[in-house]
């Protein structure tokens, strides 16, 4: 008889709380699409891939390509490491000097 008060206040605490939903919670869950705030930043704003990227991201891509040719010098004989290190950083020196033009504070 416990048992069956138990089941009886849980169903009925559960029948109450549908009974007080927001109309809108409703909707939303009856169409699937529960309202979404707006973007932050709007599409119009957003760049255009078909532009150079920016100088901050040239720059960290060229960085990162001389990690990893500093990585694959540590992976090469003694003989070698120091001449492939001195050519992955000429490399990025290189592409620096070069990256200069898309830097938007030229003094």
């Amino acid at each position: 008889m416990k048992m069956d008060k138990l089941i009886l206040i849980s169903a009925l605490l559960a029948l109450n709380a549908c009974g007080n939903a927001d109309p809108a919670d409703i909707d939303a869950a009856a169409t699937g699409k529960p309202d979404v705030a707006p973007a932050i930043i709007p599409p119009d704003e957003v760049a255009n891939p078909a532009e150079p990227p920016s100088y901050e991201v040239s720059i960290a891509s060229a960085a990162a390509t001389r990690n990893k040719a500093l990585e694959r010098c540590a992976t090469q004989p003694e003989a070698v490491r120091t001449q492939c290190e001195q050519e992955a950083n000429a490399a990025f020196v290189q592409n620096e000097t070069d990256l200069q033009d898309l830097r938007g504070n030229k003094e």
